[in-house]
């Protein structure tokens, strides 16, 4: 009831916020805002209503007894509330009704930006509750509910999925405010660059916070051994976070109202091709394409354009004096880093071993070190359906310990079935700053294993530089400070030059 109460005043609110905007009437503008409130909180409602449903195990929901079973413990049966793709409907829903009621406070009150801002995410509010309501409805009911409900997929049954799953989800739905803002006020008169830019790059640093989710969720998971920095493609937030670098390079520069639109036009597409990407399940197809021709150019071109980018702020903001553009150049600066060591991690060397309990094997890394792993021996773990078998491995360099690390083969095992219905590797990881030593199984006995041993360089760059990055950009986003200016500036030196000076 609550998501149809959702719909209905969100509806209302985007039909007096158009006719505020319209007419230029205050009062309906306001009135309409009202009802985005409302919807937001009764979407919240929604929300809440379907996470109590999983977490006491209400089979008699279709989405409920879909994503979750008794035997899933319950973080994760809270998680299975973005699982589902009427579920993650439901979040974005959440997502905008948050940016549809605090963007528009950010702007002059009375003026015609604020105003066509609120009505324009109202309409999109409205038409994601519809989807929510009418299409795959999370709360629709099972004339029979079963004795129990699905077990959550092995990827899901991980710490970092109940964290990466919904910032991405959150930072590709909140891609739709900058891009409003970019697009009408570009085609109005009202200032908006700074509030535009501020939203842009508070998007921009989640989505970069979502992509390193991404990255180390895919890290971990022995499938991915070999591409997981495809990862938030797959995923879909590298492309919103396209559409985001975009949006803070259309608010920060004097572009021409065209370019600017286009800019906001394009990157709410790539937001939602984002979002619709991971609600989908990801881009099954993205191991291909990475190993092609075209993902390869595309790969160097993307990562080129980020240098290009970055060298072209640092050099200028050079000049700039105050916090936030400290905090530009370290992201720009960050960004650098994080990029030659994503280029770095991709000349890993590769070697597979086949060990018995006790027996010591030769490998050589990346630097020509000579390392020795040993198998202390493999152990089964686990309770009800989910089994783990566990591989201890040590490594040694010249005769002194230097890791030991645990790859996984984690099961699940249905009914009286002696072959597991799912199966995940779990890499055993060792970090290093230099270079990560990663192990992962390709088939275990119960005193034998065969593995494979990656020496993959420069990773823990990547964690250091996009999250120092995330951190400036935010920094960036919510700091006002004065700047010098630059004689392509406008000629009066206003708070807004100067602070897109100094971002």
């Amino acid at each position: 009831m609550s998501l149809w109460l959702a719909l209905l005043l969100g509806a209302w609110g985007a039909a007096l916020g158009l006719a505020g905007a319209f007419t230029s009437r205050a009062d309906l503008s306001q009135s309409g805002a009202r009802g985005v409130h409302a919807a937001t909180l009764f979407t919240a409602l929604s929300a809440v209503g379907l996470g109590w449903a999983l977490a006491v195990g209400d089979l008699t929901y279709r989405y409920v007894a879909s994503w979750a079973s008794y035997m899933t413990p319950l973080p994760y049966r809270l998680g299975a509330l973005w699982a589902g793709p009427s579920g993650a409907l439901l979040l974005w829903a959440l997502a905008l009704g948050v940016g549809a009621t605090l963007a528009p406070a950010s702007l002059p009150r009375a003026s015609a930006l604020r105003a066509w801002t609120a009505a324009l995410l109202a309409v999109l509010l409205v038409a994601v509750i519809a989807l929510a309501c009418l299409d795959t409805s999370p709360f629709m009911r099972l004339p029979f509910p079963p004795e129990d409900g699905r077990i959550l997929p092995l990827e899901w049954m991980r710490p970092i999925v109940l964290v990466q799953m919904p910032v991405g989800y959150i930072a590709m739905a909140l891609v739709a405010v900058p891009a409003v803002l970019t697009v009408m006020g570009a085609i109005g008169t009202a200032e908006w660059r700074t509030v535009a830019r501020r939203w842009a790059l508070a998007c921009w640093a989640l989505l970069g916070a979502a992509m390193l989710l991404d990255w180390r969720r895919r890290y971990g998971d022995g499938a991915w051994a070999g591409d997981w920095r495809w990862a938030p493609v797959q995923a879909g937030t590298a492309w919103a976070w396209a559409g985001a670098s975009l949006l803070v390079l259309a608010s920060g520069r004097r572009w021409r109202a065209d370019a600017s639109a286009i800019a906001g036009f394009v990157a709410f597409t790539l937001g939602l091709v984002g979002v619709t990407m991971r609600r989908a399940g990801g881009w099954d197809g993205v191991h291909a394409f990475g190993a092609s021709a075209a993902g390869q150019a595309l790969a160097w071109g993307a990562l080129a354009a980020v240098v290009v980018v970055s060298v072209a702020g640092l050099a200028a903001s050079r000049a700039a004096r105050g916090l936030a553009a400290q905090a530009s150049r370290i992201t720009h600066g960050a960004l650098l880093v994080g990029s030659a060591a994503l280029v770095a991690a991709g000349l890993a060397s590769s070697s597979d071993i086949a060990l018995r309990e006790g027996a010591r094997a030769d490998v050589r890394d990346r630097f020509g070190t000579p390392w020795s792993l040993s198998l202390d021996g493999v152990s089964r773990v686990g309770r009800e359906a989910v089994i783990a078998d566990l591989v201890a491995v040590r490594a040694a360099v010249k005769g002194r310990g230097r890791a030991f690390v645990t790859p996984e083969v984690r099961s699940i095992y249905l009914g009286d079935s002696q072959e597991p219905s799912d199966q995940m590797l779990v890499s055993g990881i060792a970090a290093g700053l230099a270079q990560d030593l990663r192990v992962d199984v390709r088939q275990s006995g119960t005193a034998d294993a065969v593995l494979t041993v990656q020496f993959v360089p420069a990773v823990t760059w990547i964690w250091i530089a996009g999250i120092v990055a995330v951190l400036a950009a935010f920094v960036s986003a919510f700091t006002r400070v004065g700047a010098a200016h630059s004689p392509d500036d406008a000629p009066a030196p206003d708070a807004t030059g100067a602070a897109e000076e100094g971002a």
